[in-house]
């Protein structure tokens, strides 16, 4: 048993310091709030906003899309209270939080189809989806749905443009931005404005430069028409513009100021008012037959339309106040002097006036008198056209006529169809018609004492196996009449003078200037030679034949021809003239055309005195000696095969041709003519040889077999010439003109080994160097 005594006693000593588990508690204080913080935000950011309906959206699967990216989805959809519509819950990313504002607009996103193109093609695979335009203002979570995107919500780079106009017309949403029919932009959008509609439209960066402070804009759009005697001229934009209406612009001042973004301009109807106009008051007796947009013309040129019309006091019998826009810068032509007239189709003891306003309508003609300056308030218009004189220098002129057939005032006077004056009176006296033309002062020396005058309206028509002639000196003359003159060249020409007086002929045949030279042509036989019957030279017409008969020797045919004023130097001693028929032969064919037009009298020119009696070749005459390249004589035992038009081979290439032959002096042997073409003359050396090409050559040996060479079909049935140059060292010296060669029968082989290096002109060859006169 133990002794209490040995027992230590217990020492009780408190404990100093925080103890460690109130850590717990804190530990766990911590995880709650970054809990707490991580949930809100990944949680993202919510706001609602108010469709019509909820056609499209699904919750869960209908995305938040923002520069084609994801940034949100639908998490909620529900009817509003009213049952007039929805409200969407979206959660979105909390990185777009600074653009959720006050003016953020949310609109939804679906395939749309129409004429201007197709927007929102990839919803029809990824389905719709709601997208936003970021705007400013408070922090707000509430939205309301465009139903429309906003304008401007294409993010592509570029030039963005107001333009305002008093209506939409037919443009949409992405039509096209033309200049010079080049797409270079699109329309945006568009909306209402206090005073019309503001379009905003986008130019492509790389165009932007297009526009400055200068730019003028037009609409168009579909198809513009504009119909008259003259023709029809139609206008059209691209196939969009046509289907959903475009805009176009021009910048006629390219060093103006560039402008900035969001710059305005104004949207002209059309391109003529864009150029810019003045409107000018007329007052009209009688309106009849005008409408807005009649034409208003100076000098044929349409220089304005008719902007409106309305009656004085609303009382037609008070006539009419006719507001004009007169197109820039034709209205810096006007002053106090300048007339206004209708001009409108007439029918009267006089004529007919007014015919090009059949088709376009009546249109408003001016005069001007002067240099501009000051307009009047209002002008006054004429009752009728006024005086036609021209208030310009110039030659006056008197034509005689049996009678005025279709030329009336002011039908135009042309030299060679081109019109050079007017006619300016029209006075009928016992003996005839008097009629007063005027030539304008740059073409008074056109006219001549000789020149002749005829009338130039309607149509000449004629024809023949060959087609129809028809000729007209212009669409004008066909409608309002016009005359044409001719100066003749002889050898002390003299000058018109004011006043002088001349004959009006019916028609050009009538004249002199239509007189040629009267020839006898005498033929064996008239075969395919009749009246009518052409004389050609160088295959233009320069004659007709007159008649055909037997001479009074009743052995040959006497032909009479006319040639032309132009042809007749072709009437002098030594010219030939033969008939022209088709040739078929293997080869080819010649004169083909004549199977369908008929043959023909052609002339190779003579160089003696004049003459009109002429007896005809039976068979077209040689050839003429050429008087480019390098004319050689061959000389052969035989001409074998060898003819005119025979073609000269180097190397199997045609260089020249054969354009004649004949007998030595002592008739021994034959004489070819040949001519190389310029650009290979340079490959006839003196030491060249030449060989008939023609036919076939066959040989045969007993052991060796047989041997069969032949050049080009061509010059085995009508025969050929080629020759050789030997090359290196023994490469002769060029040849003059006629240098006479040997022409062998057939080819030494070893002439076929001859490979001279021989330059050539780089120059091409301009065709062939002689022509026969058919």
């Amino acid at each position: 048993m133990m002794n209490d005594r040995n027992i230590s006693s217990a020492v009780v000593a408190p404990k100093r310091g925080l103890s460690a588990i109130w850590l717990l508690p804190l530990i766990a204080l911590g995880i709650a709030v970054w809990l707490m913080y991580k949930s809100l935000n990944d949680s993202g950011l919510s706001v609602t906003v108010a469709f019509d309906n909820g056609s499209g959206i699904n919750v869960g699967k209908t995305p938040v899309i923002y520069q084609g990216i994801n940034v949100g989805q639908v998490q909620g959809l529900q009817l509003d209270d009213d049952l007039e519509g929805v409200t969407a819950t979206l959660e979105l990313s909390r990185q777009i939080e600074p653009l959720i504002k006050k003016n953020t607009e949310f609109w939804l996103v679906k395939p749309q189809i129409s004429l201007s193109g197709v927007s929102g093609l990839d919803t029809l695979v990824a389905g719709n989806y709601i997208s936003f335009k970021p705007g400013d203002g408070e922090v707000a979570q509430h939205f309301v749905a465009l139903n429309t995107p906003p304008p401007q919500t294409n993010n592509l780079p570029g030039l963005r443009l107001v333009l305002n106009a008093a209506e939409l017309g037919s443009l949409s949403v992405g039509a096209p931005v033309l200049y010079q029919q080049i797409d270079v932009g699109d329309i945006e959008g568009y909306q209402l404005s206090n005073d019309g509609i503001e379009i905003n439209v986008r130019i492509d960066p790389q165009y932007s430069h297009l526009v400055n402070s200068s730019s003028r804009f037009w609409a168009h759009s579909g198809v513009k028409i504009n119909a008259g005697l003259q023709g029809i001229d139609i206008e059209t934009g691209s196939m969009a513009s046509i289907l959903a209406g475009g805009i176009a612009f021009d910048t006629p001042t390219k060093d103006d100021s560039f402008v900035d973004n969001n710059a305005q301009f104004k949207l002209f109807k059309n391109q003529d008012r864009a150029k810019g106009s003045k409107i000018v008051s007329v007052y009209f007796r009688n309106p009849d037959g005008l409408n807005v947009g009649s034409n208003v013309r100076l000098l044929g040129m349409d220089i304005g339309k008719v902007e409106s019309l309305k009656f004085v006091d609303n009382n037609p019998n008070l006539g009419a106040k006719v507001n004009l826009a007169i197109y820039s810068p034709h209205h810096r032509y006007l002053n106090e002097k300048t007339d206004f007239w209708l001009v409108k189709p007439e029918v009267s003891s006089s004529g007919v006036s007014g015919l090009d306003a059949l088709i376009g309508g009546p249109y408003i003609n001016v005069k001007v008198e002067g240099k501009g300056g000051a307009t009047p308030d209002q002008y006054t218009a004429l009752l009728k056209a006024p005086d036609s004189r021209i208030q310009q220098p110039g030659l006056r002129l008197t034509l005689r006529s049996d009678e005025l057939s279709s030329v009336s005032i002011g039908s135009k006077i042309y030299y060679r169809k081109i019109a050079v004056g007017q006619v300016e009176s029209v006075d009928l006296d016992k003996d005839g018609v008097n009629i007063g033309i005027f030539i304008h002062e740059r073409y008074a020396t056109l006219v001549h004492r000789e020149s002749q005058f005829w009338n130039a309206s309607g149509l000449s028509i004629s024809g023949g196996l060959g087609g129809l002639d028809i000729q007209a000196d212009s669409l004008a003359t066909i409608v309002a009449g016009g005359i044409a003159f001719h100066t003749p060249q002889v050898s002390k020409p003299q000058l018109a003078w004011e006043g002088l007086g001349f004959t009006l002929y019916p028609d050009f045949q009538s004249t002199s200037a239509e007189k040629g030279r009267d020839i006898s042509l005498f033929f064996a036989t008239g075969s395919n030679i009749s009246k009518g019957t052409e004389i050609k030279y160088q295959g233009i017409k320069v004659g007709d034949v007159v008649s055909v008969e037997l001479d009074s020797n009743m052995d040959r045919v006497k032909v009479s021809a006319r040639l032309a004023p132009s042809a007749k130097a072709l009437a002098r001693t030594g010219s030939q003239f033969w008939v022209v028929r088709p040739q078929l032969g293997l080869i080819g064919t010649r004169n083909l055309e004549t199977l369908v037009t008929g043959s023909y009298i052609s002339v190779r020119p003579g160089s003696g005195s004049i003459n009109t009696s002429f007896v005809a070749l039976d068979k077209p005459p040689p050839l003429s000696k050429p008087s480019n390249g390098l004319n050689l004589i061959l000389t052969a035992a035989q001409r074998g095969s060898i003819k005119e038009g025979v073609k000269v081979f180097y190397r199997d290439i045609p260089v020249g041709e054969v354009f004649g032959y004949e007998l030595a002096e002592d008739a021994s042997q034959t004489l070819i003519h040949i001519n190389i073409e310029p650009r290979y003359a340079s490959l006839v050396r003196e030491n060249s040889q030449f060989w008939n090409s023609s036919g076939i050559a066959v040989k045969f040996g007993l052991f060796s077999g047989a041997t069969i060479r032949s050049k080009s079909i061509e010059s085995l049935l009508e025969g050929g010439i080629a020759f050789a140059t030997p090359g290196g060292d023994e490469l002769g010296p060029l040849v003059s003109d006629g240098n006479n060669f040997a022409l062998h029968q057939s080819v030494d082989q070893q002439w076929l080994d001859w490979t001279p290096r021989i330059s050539l002109p780089n120059e091409a060859d301009t065709g062939e160097n002689w022509l026969r006169a058919d």
